[in-house]
């Protein structure tokens, strides 16, 4: 189980990259577009004045998901060396990654939790369990 852990980490993280990366370019994209508006044209509710804003809160948002996204990514190459550990930080990046990108992280998030349960469930090496039954 520790490598289906390891592989859905890995996959998870390296998604949640993916996906904050193109969040953080839609902010630069969301900022540029408010800065190039002249200022004499009647734009009903100033919606494009506030794309600058909505660009700022969307590349910090980006950038604390990929955040834990890399930590996602470093706990499912952790997980073969110490399992419990790296389960958790997985359902931490999973949750947290959620909460900064809401919808655009559902896919590694469940990935990352589905990698975190596993290695969170997952007993003993593969060779220790094999010395039990040969006891017996």
């Amino acid at each position: 189980m520790r490598n289906t852990a390891t592989i859905l980490g890995i996959i998870g993280g390296i998604l949640g990259m993916i996906f904050s990366t193109v969040i953080i370019i839609a902010g630069i994209a969301m900022q540029f577009v408010g800065t190039i508006i002249p200022n004499d044209v009647d734009i009903p509710m100033n919606i494009l004045r506030l794309l600058p804003l909505f660009g700022n809160m969307a590349i910090v948002r980006g950038i604390g998901a990929l955040i834990f996204a890399i930590v996602g990514l470093i706990a499912g190459i952790n997980v073969k060396k110490r399992h419990q550990l790296a389960g958790v930080f997985l359902l931490i990046a999973a949750i947290a990654g959620y909460i900064f990108l809401f919808v655009g992280f559902i896919v590694p998030g469940i990935l990352l939790i589905i990698g975190g349960i596993l290695a969170l469930v997952s007993k003993e090496n593969f060779s220790e369990s094999e010395g039990k039954f040969k006891d017996q």
